[in-house]
């Protein structure tokens, strides 16, 4: 018993502040003091050890949609810190990662057995940072893992976003695949593409004149990709058209909204795109209708909420089946995390995953 209550003294009972960041304007973050979030009966709170930049956070960085601050963070790998007393099977000390999406398990869709259309989306994203000491969360968005450092527990959510493009462009063996966009989850999708059997995957980036770009073009070859192409050029259109004038089977979209148009040209005749990428300054895009009917292209919407995948994921990358650590470039103290998000920001620093990790 004395020995609980040291641990508890120096865990918990001291531990009643902490600090959460925030975006509060254009290329501005805050750290704001918060009392430490203790757990409920069937909540736990989490001591958070990594969490990634994802393109989301830099979008919020730097356009700050909406004029009200923005809670910042979402890829996650914690120590559980306190349990509520509903909790049974986690403890102090146990490495989990926190799923920032669930289905409520309640509505039409989750009784009917498809949480993935659940009506009524469970998130801690709304009201709380991911990027703080600490995270109080339902039981329920906490999943183990063993066999990974944080840091590799952490990208264990783009990898899942990742499963999620390729399940929805319901890529085939032997078919050609063409991937927009070379951050994190572009890179991942590369990775599974090849293991599932695809033909030719070839990929297009940006700015390889860049250390950003040339970093990403060279992950890009080291993934699986075929072949690479920069967008910057004017004629990577009609190259792409030259070389493979059947078209591809299927497309892939993780770079913004924007670059849809320009790809539908070269689906084949039936094939499909599937996209998750986004902004927040340019929403709108325009094509052909017409000849977006005619040729009976499909063009769909991937959206990896509510999560799923965090299992295999986690083993794929205990495994080593997806190498993440080349693909890690940046790593920053969170009383660096300024220094954090002007690295993922800039082209010249060469960034692909930037974490930030927080001390004990």
């Amino acid at each position: 018993m004395k020995k609980q209550l040291k641990w508890y003294i120096k865990n918990v009972y001291k531990e009643r502040t902490m600090k959460s960041a925030w975006a509060t304007g254009k290329r501005k973050i805050e750290l704001i003091d918060e009392e430490y979030p203790a757990p409920g009966p069937d909540e736990v709170t989490v001591k958070v050890k990594t969490c990634g930049i994802c393109g989301t956070d830099l979008h919020f960085y730097r356009e700050f949609p909406g004029g009200e601050k923005i809670p910042l963070g979402h890829e996650v790998s914690a120590q559980v810190h306190q349990t509520g007393k509903m909790v049974r099977d986690l403890h102090p000390g146990d490495r989990v990662i926190v799923q920032n999406h669930i289905p409520c398990g309640r509505c039409r869709a989750c009784l009917q057995g498809d949480p993935y259309r659940c009506q009524d989306i469970q998130t801690y994203m709304d009201d709380r940072s991911a990027m703080a000491e600490f995270l109080k969360v339902n039981r329920s968005m906490l999943v183990p893992f063993w066999g990974l450092d944080y840091a590799g527990a952490s990208v264990a959510e783009p990898l899942t976003v990742a499963f999620d493009l390729i399940r929805e462009v319901e890529l085939k063996p032997f078919q050609q695949l063409l991937i927009s966009g070379l951050g994190i989850i572009g890179l991942f999708c590369i990775r599974l593409a090849r293991i599932g059997g695809a033909e030719k995957v070839i990929a297009l980036g940006r700015h390889h004149g860049t250390a950003r770009g040339k970093k990403r073009a060279e992950e890009a070859f080291a993934c699986g990709a075929d072949r690479v192409f920069d967008t910057e050029d004017p004629d990577w259109g009609e190259l792409l058209e030259k070389e493979f004038p059947v078209g591809f089977h299927r497309i892939i979209v993780t770079s913004p909204p924007r670059t849809i148009p320009p790809l539908l040209p070269l689906l084949s005749f039936g094939g499909t795109i599937v996209y998750n990428g986004i902004s927040f300054s340019e929403t709108d895009i325009t094509f052909d209708a017409n000849a977006f009917h005619f040729k009976k292209l499909k063009l769909k919407a991937s959206h990896a909420i509510p999560n799923w995948g965090f299992p295999l994921a986690l083993e794929s990358l205990a495994r080593g089946t997806i190498d993440y650590r080349p693909l890690v470039t940046h790593t920053y103290p969170f009383s660096e995390l300024l220094q954090a998000f002007e690295a993922a920001a800039n082209p010249d620093e060469g960034a692909i995953k930037v974490l930030v990790t927080f001390e004990d």
